[in-house]
């Protein structure tokens, strides 16, 4: 458990030095080999964790282990590891430029830089529902099995994967495709990559999945 306690405070600080996180806002959690998970607790700042101030918990959501009360929000990453067994680890953040479509309604659009296509595909829109509630969670588990990443409406953003850094690297890709997107905006409407050359990008996503 200490190699996973550890990675997930050093995602902690990470997130908050890029500004993913503020305050005490987000949530990040990981998979046990004894089938429980590790998660972070409520009202800390991610930036400051240290692993005693992780929880444990199994897949109902009670607490097992850890000095800090486990995050409110842990029902909408069991939802997730309830669809899909092969994910190991969800992070839960407040990315500036992807919160912003959030609050706007909109997922990102599709087709606009290549890593948002190899790595991320299509990110859905989940519709807003109040945090830490068990209807957030069934919001969300239609979209687990086929994609990685999705915008919370009025939220932020949650992504996951195989193991923690899979699934914090995807919330800096999509935070960085949102980041381009506003930009180009700002002065002008962005160009799609061109569709012959999207299918090749989708070709190479699908391979990736395949192999993982």
């Amino acid at each position: 458990m200490q190699p996973i306690a550890n990675k997930l405070c050093e995602i902690g600080r990470r997130a908050y030095a890029h500004g993913l996180v503020s305050g005490t806002e987000g949530n990040f959690s990981a998979r046990l080999d004894d089938g429980r998970m590790l998660c972070t607790p409520t009202s800390l700042c991610k930036g400051l964790l240290t692993p005693g101030d992780l929880c444990v918990i199994d897949l109902s959501g009670r607490q097992f282990g850890g000095r800090q009360e486990r995050s409110s929000e842990v029902l909408l990453h069991l939802a997730i590891y309830e669809v899909d067994a092969r994910i190991q680890a969800v992070i839960h953040t407040h990315p500036p430029f992807a919160t912003t479509f959030s609050v706007l309604g909109e997922s990102i659009p599709g087709g606009i830089l290549p890593e948002g296509e190899v790595f991320l595909g299509p990110v859905p829109l989940v519709r807003y529902e109040t945090p830490g509630t068990p209807e957030i969670a069934t919001a969300m588990k239609p979209y687990v099995r086929d994609q990685v990443a999705a915008i919370l409406q009025n939220h932020g953003t949650v992504t996951w994967g195989r193991d923690l850094e899979t699934a914090y690297v995807l919330t800096e890709t999509l935070e960085a495709v949102c980041r381009a997107v506003y930009q180009a905006r700002l002065i002008g409407q962005p160009r799609p990559i061109p569709a012959e050359k999207l299918s090749e990008l989708t070709a190479i996503r699908e391979r990736l999945r395949t192999t993982d």
